[in-house]
């Protein structure tokens, strides 16, 4: 069970609840400090003082007030005029995180929110009761105003909710588990959209994909350097520690080990010691037909791989303070006078750190892709033969199409990889007039996962066909035992049926719990 204290939340916190489906609970101290600020902006209300969302109207209708009696109508009127979203609606585990993020930003206890409303959002997490929240909608600058509204109204007995397997009406799930919906009161429909937390629980989704797949590729990296007969000197310590950045050097380290007791890799010694075989005595030129340091996409990987490991742990220490911030406007102190009416909304930390994802991610793309053509193209695959084509080649077409697949979608990634951060538009009557578009970042890095994950399908393709062909009893032992676990699911590819079913295959045998649990053990890069 996770406690919920509005400061202590993690992204593995939101996999373990928001895939996991564990169960949370409420952090005695933070259900005070909720209960205070709510009787505070209860007593203002009351008493007429202005506040912003508590007696105003919204945005530029700012400078309206409204009577104390239309308490719970403004604000239902609110989410209902926000839930604008009629698009494509976010998976489960996506949802839950949106939810989770809002629920640890409110427990914070500067919002004015019920522990009624608290509470309620806790239960919807624990029985799995899910709003559906359509995915487009949002600035991302007075918050994720439209899908955080979709994700209220199950609160107020509105709007849908998955439950059960099935998508169905907010208030048949709560009739169903005998719950009741809250009666609003001052500023708890503005507490509950105007706030961070869609971009924020996707993009810890998307920062859990993001690693898994880093580890994938570092573990195929392994496997294709040595169905390529690659040379492990490009791995050595000290000139990765001369270099300096840490993520070089761990990317470095984890490939030391997984290429150790290779039977397909070639020592810098040996490679010197062909070529001046070659040579000979005289001082004529020779082209000896021996690379004596492998291509980029090879020798590289550190230094391509490494700026992704620390990017990915920029991002998350971005992400995670923004899932314990106070995100929302005002915010709630000892005083109307000294309350902060800012722009704590504003998202653009978290479109900044999705821009930076999206690129890391693209780039794991960019080189499985080129890892994947050096497997296949007959200029480059050295002892393997024309496409991996298992017999025949030119009869037969091997895994020259399944490079077409790679190849478009890291392509379609270069486009996808354009940020979104600055792509403002202003809104709202000039009154949002720069805006973060975070929401936008944070789904477009779900997308770029799910493309990585299927050009590094198509690579694990072509080194399983690879090492079937050159003997997988050659790898190292990671190599072996990922081989072991690939040959589950996937066989290699003779023409007999369309190469779809070994790529779809290869692509799930990656995705799998199985897979990731066996590339952290030996990549290991938390």
């Amino acid at each position: 069970m996770i406690t919920i204290t509005g400061h202590s939340l993690t992204i593995n916190d939101v996999a373990r609840v928001a895939i996991g489906r564990e169960t949370v609970e409420l952090d005695e101290q933070a259900l005070q400090r909720t209960r205070e600020a709510h009787e505070r902006i209860t007593e203002w209300g009351m008493n007429q003082r202005p506040m912003y969302g508590v007696n105003t109207g919204f945005g530029e209708m700012a400078h309206v007030t409204v009577p104390a009696r239309y308490m719970s109508e403004l604000q239902v009127n609110l989410l209902r005029g926000c839930a604008a979203g009629c698009s494509e609606v976010f998976d489960e585990p996506e949802a839950r995180a949106i939810l989770l993020a809002r629920l640890n930003c409110l427990a914070r206890g500067y919002s004015g929110v019920s522990t009624e409303t608290l509470s309620l959002m806790a239960e919807l997490l624990n029985r799995g009761i899910t709003p559906v929240i359509p995915k487009q909608g949002s600035l991302g600058a007075s918050g994720d105003l439209s899908p955080l509204s979709h994700m209220g109204l199950p609160l107020i007995g509105e709007g849908e909710v998955f439950f059960g397997g099935d998508r169905v009406p907010s208030m048949d799930a709560l009739q169903a588990n005998g719950l009741k919906p809250v009666v609003l009161g001052y500023k708890e429909g503005l507490a509950l959209n105007n706030g961070t937390s869609a971009m924020t629980g996707v993009a810890a989704i998307a920062l859990l994909e993001a690693h898994d797949l880093l580890e994938n590729a570092v573990l195929l990296a392994s496997v294709a350097i040595q169905c390529l007969r690659g040379s492990a000197a490009a791995y050595d310590a000290l000139g990765h520690e001369l270099k300096g950045h840490p993520g070089q050097i761990q990317i470095a380290e984890r490939l030391r080990s997984l290429l150790t007791g290779s039977k397909l890799t070639r020592r810098h010694a040996e490679l010197m010691t062909a070529i001046e075989q070659q040579t000979g005595d005289d001082d004529a030129v020779t082209d000896t037909g021996i690379y004596i340091q492998n291509a980029y996409s090879l020798r590289c990987v550190p230094q391509i791989l490494g700026p992704v490991v620390e990017t990915i742990a920029f991002c998350r220490g971005i992400v995670e303070r923004e899932l314990n911030s106070c995100n929302d406007n005002p915010l709630v102190f000892a005083s109307a006078d000294t309350s902060f009416h800012g722009g704590n909304f504003h998202g653009q930390y978290v479109a900044m750190a999705c821009d930076y994802l999206a690129i890391a991610l693209t780039e794991i793309g960019v080189l499985a892709e080129r890892q994947l053509n050096r497997l296949v193209d007959p200029a480059t695959s050295g002892e393997l033969p024309d496409f991996l084509a298992l017999t025949d080649s030119g009869l037969s077409f091997g895994l020259m199409g399944a490079q077409f697949l790679a190849t478009s979608v890291a392509s379609e990634n270069l486009d996808l990889a354009a940020p979104s951060s600055v792509k403002t538009i202003p809104s709202n009557g000039q009154n949002q007039d720069v805006v973060s578009m975070g929401l936008n970042a944070a789904r477009r890095c779900l997308q770029l996962s799910a493309n990585v994950s299927t050009i590094l399908g198509v690579l694990g393709a072509a080194c399983y066909q690879s090492a079937h062909i050159l003997g997988a009893e050659q790898l190292s032992e990671p190599g072996r035992q990922w081989f072991a676990h690939t040959t589950q699911t996937v066989g290699p590819h003779d023409e007999t049926i369309p190469v779809s079913t070994m790529l779809s295959a290869a692509r799930s045998s990656l995705l799998s719990q199985e897979g990731a649990e066996l590339a952290h053990k030996y990549v290991n890069l938390a």
